[in-house]
């Protein structure tokens, strides 16, 4: 029952940001199911690959490579295809801002299972006290920061839906390098103590800012439907 409650406790801050994502859509709010669904399908996903991988070598170099290099990739691609393969042509789709909650929601889903993940290991192989604090930090930056990677493709395939040709091909390339690029340099920074950890804390107050001033307004003021609520 301890472990049950550890684990249930630990996927509450995934709920808790999918939350925050969910009300910055506030012109055409998501079908809650809809949105509860993709954030299922990115646990799913989370626990599929956990299994899968679990045991298995690093034959590419050092494990701080799977980290920093391997990690974002895999991890980028399956929260991606989660999105772009079951809500992507769904019509509830219909402006900016849903790719990027919709991307949020399969991160945050991911990032749920993980942090059970990692807080049952810190409880049952290190301490109670070491358990609470990888939760706190844990809650605070690593949760949030998979919606915040996963934002860059979210937004692009806001842009994307609904227009042709290549210009929105290349923004949805862009927009999924740009999440592999966000979450590498997280877990480089992470695991380096560059000036004490401040390097860290000032990526993720400059990542937190361009999510926010360059893919949240200008998503929230391109939607069709901020017109029509105003004119209401």
């Amino acid at each position: 029952m301890q472990y049950l409650i550890i684990v249930l406790v630990s996927v509450l801050p995934g709920f808790g940001w999918l939350w925050f994502f969910y009300k910055t859509d506030k012109y055409e709010p998501e079908p809650k199911k809809l949105v509860l669904r993709t954030f299922l399908l990115g646990v799913f996903v989370a626990i599929a690959m956990g299994t899968a991988f679990e045991g298995l070598p690093f034959p590419w170099g050092p494990a701080r490579y799977s980290a920093v290099i391997w990690a974002p990739l895999i991890e980028e691609s399956a929260k991606f295809l989660i999105v772009f393969w079951t809500i992507f042509s769904n019509k509830n789709f219909n402006e900016p801002m849903d790719g990027i909650v919709y991307a949020a929601s399969a991160a945050l889903g991911f990032a749920a299972c993980e942090n059970a993940f990692y807080v049952f290991s810190s409880w049952h192989g290190g301490s109670p006290e070491m358990g609470v604090l990888t939760l706190l930090g844990r809650s605070v930056f690593s949760v949030p920061g998979h919606a915040l990677f996963s934002a860059f493709f979210g937004a692009a395939l806001g842009y994307a839906k609904g227009r042709k040709g290549m210009k929105p091909v290349l923004a949805v390339i862009a927009g999924l390098l740009l999440s592999m690029v966000a979450h590498g340099l997280f877990n480089w920074l992470s695991m380096e103590n560059i000036f004490g950890g401040l390097s860290f804390i000032v990526f993720m107050a400059l990542l937190w800012r361009v999510v926010y001033r360059k893919l949240l307004i200008p998503a929230l003021n391109a939607s069709p439907f901020k017109t029509r609520d105003n004119e209401e």
